[in-house]
């Protein structure tokens, strides 16, 4: 019975796949004609700006709807097992905005790989870019999922998606303010500092550019930690409400 519901989340998803690249190729052809950037630059504006409003625009409607329009009863009949049916609803909204992602950096890319003015184009700087902002996306959109209210509709949704930006940035903030002179002095040991600032998702961009002396593995261990953690709290949140 996994085949329909595949079908089922292709059918629905399809168009907002095609009109979340549609809407991201635009932004990068403007950033591009603009040429007010380098090309770095264009790739970490479209996975980073470009990426966060498209996975909270995924997030919207990948939950919701199914309590809005009482989909989700007729998916509770079936006989799948609740786990399925939101890990595969989870797949096919994270689909929304990872492929869009992909194909603009690579388009990016590409051109600047053509382009005889950028001497210093490397592809491992980009692999890391594209890596980092698809990781960083995909944790924002796991969170948002985990955290939404269970009866909710896509404006909650939307609002909870904003609240956790706005605490993702204050966390960088304080970061920025309060703990660098103890970063700096090394007051905290390295691994608790690693764990402070690696439990926001923003701090991929430590995977592009490393600040302060830390690792990634941390950085992996944690995220990937954290990342477990909110698909089963997402999947418990939605056997609950089945």
């Amino acid at each position: 019975m996994i085949k329909p519901l595949i079908w089922k989340e292709w059918h629905e998803q399809r168009w907002k796949l095609a009109f979340g690249t549609l809407m991201l190729a635009f932004f990068t052809c403007v950033l591009i004609s603009a040429r007010l950037t380098t090309g770095n630059e264009n790739i970490v504006l479209v996975i980073f700006g470009g990426g966060y409003i498209l996975s909270l625009y995924s997030a919207m409607g990948v939950i919701a709807p199914e309590i809005t329009d009482r989909t989700k009863i007729f998916l509770a009949a079936k006989p799948v097992k609740p786990w399925k049916v939101f890990l595969c609803k989870w797949f096919f909204g994270w689909l929304n905005f990872a492929v869009p992602i992909l194909i603009c950096g690579l388009v990016i890319t590409a051109m600047d790989y053509f382009n005889a003015d950028e001497s210093l184009f490397r592809f491992n700087d980009v692999f890391r870019q594209l890596f980092a902002g698809i990781m960083s996306t995909t944790m924002f959109y796991s969170m948002i999922c985990c955290f939404s209210p269970q009866k909710g509709g896509e404006a909650s949704v939307g609002v909870t998606g904003l609240v956790i930006l706005l605490f993702l940035c204050a966390h960088i903030v304080i970061i920025q303010i309060t703990h660098i002179d103890i970063f700096r002095h090394q007051v905290l040991p390295m691994a608790l500092k690693e764990i402070i600032s690696f439990i926001n998702p923003f701090m991929w961009i430590h995977f592009v550019k490393p600040v302060w002396g830390m690792s990634n593995a941390t950085l992996f261990i944690e995220q990937g930690i954290l990342f477990i953690v909110m698909l089963w709290l997402g999947q418990r949140k939605w056997q609950r409400s089945s």
